[in-house]
């Protein structure tokens, strides 16, 4: 035995060495696991409970860890299990050095058993389980059961090990983990204290791993390690498998261009670069950035998933800073993003995650990836096309805040009118409200400003002799009146204003719709009815049975007395266009004739101009501010 061997080996050394080939490597997953509750990372408020809860005595029959996958439910299951059969435990913690403790982490402990609850899921293995838990535990104090992934027995498995686990035998004890608690009936989780295992911050992680390559004597630049941290989403066991399969590649250090290399994920320098030739409208760039991260390996649907994750970091820091910690990026890219939120609007952010989210799935049963990947890129390279009417507004001479003065004033000129109307030359000026008129230097905006020769029409009151709507009526509830039939209804405007009150009081939309149909009241020769005109475009509705016995309600409420009610149709002006509440009973002048030289005016303005290149409008009519007054306020009577 102590011969050499002719290589000049020694034969003792060559066993030892055959053995350790034979044993086989250990994964970093199983090195490095949790061994007592000081080492349960990213978990500590649950550890703290139960070291608290071995130091007082207060242990209770049945626990249930829940969280996502490896975060250390497992792990926290062996290490509860070794504290309460250590019988050298010292505040809450194993020694880690007695028989049981070491022979629990190994999974060797005759009176600590762990069942996989996918493959031990049937009622035939849980009864098998309720009939040992009547023996006595070997050499322990306790006999400890560990099912793992619980939710995955059936119900009938459930049901039988009800009973048991309500009111198992004193030196027994269930620990179970899942990863899907919703699945676990209540019956069983009402048994049982529940604790919930967070996801294991990135941060925690990274450090996990810079301590770990250390004593693997590996070198690895933090920015790689903190990139592990990220994919691995919360998981430690996911972030040591990726760290094995970069450690397996034997690169002399971890860096962000090996896990390229071998993970095929897009560097954030990358997909940045991508996002910038989007938001300068370069479509070509952007489409040859898209297709060199996809020769590089990467699915479609991948690439459009990380995608969806930088906008997801743009729009977060658009609206809560680039300092967030909302964002979990490493610091030299924080900066990288924080440039391209500061260009991308945050609303616009939040349309390309869902557009993204709709072509992943697309994707996914597509036989066509590549048009619907290029398409995508497309329509975010030409998003300024689809860009706000605010955003055009701005572009005004004066600014969004002209724009909003023009929707707040009442005075402003409507250049664009959605139907063309007859141009003729009225005998009179058109009658405008009388109202407190604001200063010239407010009221005109950079689109009025060029329009005050039209808007200087005369105004006058409308006289005490004048029919005219009371006072307190309010205006939304002032009647609708056609022109042709002004006469009849000025006779008696006060009563259809009172009816058309009393049916909007009656609530509902029927009653909002019948009552902007009314456009007329008329008495009978005889005195003993009315005769309401109606619109003839909802005629059939007013003469139904509901709407015909509101308004014989309301007609009745306005007259005072029962009245007889009759439906005169009529038609609207303007080819049937709605027309627009007036106060008043007096109708409506055509609108003035406008200059060509005004005309000329308009159609240089600016804002015009814009309207026109954005919208591809075009200018159909002008009217003057006293054409478009909305209403014409009266004196009181009394």
């Amino acid at each position: 035995m102590d011969r050499l061997l002719s290589d000049g080996r020694d034969f003792r050394a060559l066993i030892v060495y055959s053995n350790a080939m034979a044993q086989g490597y250990t994964v970093l997953a199983r090195r490095y696991r949790s061994q007592d509750f000081s080492q349960l990372l990213g978990q500590e408020p649950i550890a703290q409970t139960l070291r608290n809860a071995v130091t007082s005595g207060r242990i209770a029959h049945a626990f249930i860890f829940t969280g996502t996958r490896g975060v250390g439910k497992t792990s926290a299951a062996r290490i509860l299990a070794k504290a309460i059969n250590c019988p050298n435990c010292q505040g809450g913690e194993p020694c880690g050095q007695c028989s049981s403790c070491t022979a629990i982490a190994v999974g060797e402990d005759i009176d600590v058993i762990e069942i996989d609850g996918a493959s031990n899921n049937g009622v035939d293995q849980i009864r098998e389980l309720r009939q040992n838990t009547g023996i006595s535990p070997t050499r322990s104090k306790f006999k400890i059961y560990i099912i793992d992934e619980v939710h995955m027995l059936t119900t009938q498995a459930f049901n039988a090990l009800l009973k048991t686990l309500e009111e198992p035998p004193p030196h027994v004890k269930f620990i179970f983990a899942t990863t899907d608690i919703h699945r676990v009936p209540a019956t069983i989780l009402s048994r049982c204290q529940r604790y919930d295992f967070k996801n294991i911050p990135t941060d925690i992680i990274a450090a996990h791993l810079a301590a770990i390559c250390q004593d693997e004597k590996a070198a690895a630049q933090p920015g790689a390690l903190h990139r592990i941290a990220v994919l691995a989403a919360g998981s430690m066991r996911d972030a040591l498998s990726l760290l094995d399969r970069v450690l397996s590649l034997g690169a002399g250090e971890i860096t962000e261009s090996l896990l390229n290399d071998l993970l095929g994920t897009p560097p954030l320098t990358d997909m940045c670069d991508l996002i910038t030739a989007m938001l300068g409208g370069d479509a070509a760039a952007a489409l040859t950035r898209a297709d060199a991260m996809l020769a590089s390996g990467m699915s479609a649907e991948y690439f459009v998933s990380e995608l969806t994750v930088i906008f997801r970091h743009l729009m977060v820091m658009g609206v809560c800073g680039t300092n967030t910690g909302l964002v979990d990026v490493a610091s030299e890219s924080r900066q990288q993003l924080a440039v391209l939120s500061a260009r991308l609007a945050p609303q616009l952010a939040a349309h390309h995650i869902v557009i993204c989210d709709h072509t992943v799935r697309q994707l996914r049963n597509s036989t066509m990836p590549r048009p619907l990947l290029d398409a995508l890129m497309v329509r975010f390279s030409m998003a300024s096309e689809f860009a706000p009417i605010r955003q055009w507004l701005k572009e005004l001479p004066g600014g969004g805040d002209a724009a909003a003065e023009e929707k707040k004033n009442d005075t402003a000129p409507r250049l664009i009118s959605p139907t063309p109307a007859p141009q003729s030359t009225p005998a009179d000026a058109a009658p405008a409200r009388q109202h407190s008129e604001p200063p010239s230097s407010t009221r005109k905006t950079p689109i009025t400003a060029n329009m005050s020769a039209i808007s200087q029409q005369p105004r006058r009151t409308v006289t005490d002799g004048e029919h005219a709507p009371p006072q307190s009526i309010p205006a939304e509830d002032r009647p609708v009146v056609d022109p042709a039939h002004a006469t009849d209804a000025a006779t008696s405007a006060p009563e259809l204003a009172a009816c058309i009150a009393a049916l909007k009081q009656t609530g509902g939309s029927s009653g909002q719709v019948i009552a902007g149909s009314l456009m007329g009241w008329k008495w009978l020769d005889d005195a003993s009815g009315v005769i309401l005109q109606i619109n003839k475009k909802v005629e059939t509705f007013v003469q139904g049975q509901h709407a015909r016995s509101r308004i014989e309600s309301a007609a009745a409420t306005a007259a005072g007395r029962p009245v007889k009610v009759e439906f005169e149709a009529l038609s609207t002006p303007e080819t049937d266009r709605k027309p627009t509440p007036l106060a008043s009973t007096h109708p409506s002048p055509p609108p003035q004739r406008i200059s060509p030289e005004l005309q000329q005016q308009v159609l240089n303005h600016p804002g015009v101009k814009l309207l026109q290149e954005k919208f591809n409008a075009q200018l159909v009519q002008i009217e003057p501010l006293a054409a478009v007054a909305d209403e014409i306020v009266v004196p009181d009577a009394s």
